[in-house]
């Protein structure tokens, strides 16, 4: 019972420090104050509660080489936010104007990832990962 008042008034410290601390910015924009994991709600400043199923989500990527002979591999690793552990990344590669799933593929692991892509096709690749309709900026590499 002590550890759940203690929380209470932990939360209601917090939120009462970002309100302070969001009237003090000029009230622009709410602060987010707490995220309480057992319900996946953010409750803001200005009392407003947000599902964190909705918070954008979003993924980078870094390729390991800019350039790479034909039938070696590259591999591609990065950050998520908003994507939970053990969801699956796609890699996709630009084929004309059109992006296509690649046999590669990889789990988020504490929000980041790592996955090797073999190359074949010599010119450029131009690479991204996806989840859903979420998909990282693409990076180049020279396939020679």
């Amino acid at each position: 019972m002590k550890a759940i008042a203690r929380t209470h008034r932990l939360r209601t410290a917090t939120i009462t420090a970002a309100a302070c601390t969001a009237l003090l910015a000029g009230g622009a924009a709410p602060a987010i104050a707490v995220t309480p994991a057992a319900t996946g709600t953010v409750v803001t400043a200005v009392g407003q509660t947000v599902n964190a199923k909705t918070a954008k989500e979003s993924i980078t990527v870094k390729a390991s080489a800019k350039s790479v002979k034909h039938g070696e591999t590259v591999t591609l690793s990065g950050k998520v936010m908003n994507i939970k552990d053990g969801s699956k990344l796609t890699v996709q590669h630009k084929k004309g104007n059109k992006w296509t799933t690649l046999h590669a593929s990889t789990t988020v692991k504490h929000g980041a990832y790592s996955t090797k892509v073999k190359l074949n096709n010599k010119g450029t690749e131009h690479l991204r990962v996806a989840h859903g309709k979420t998909v990282s900026k693409d990076v180049t590499v020279k396939v020679t």
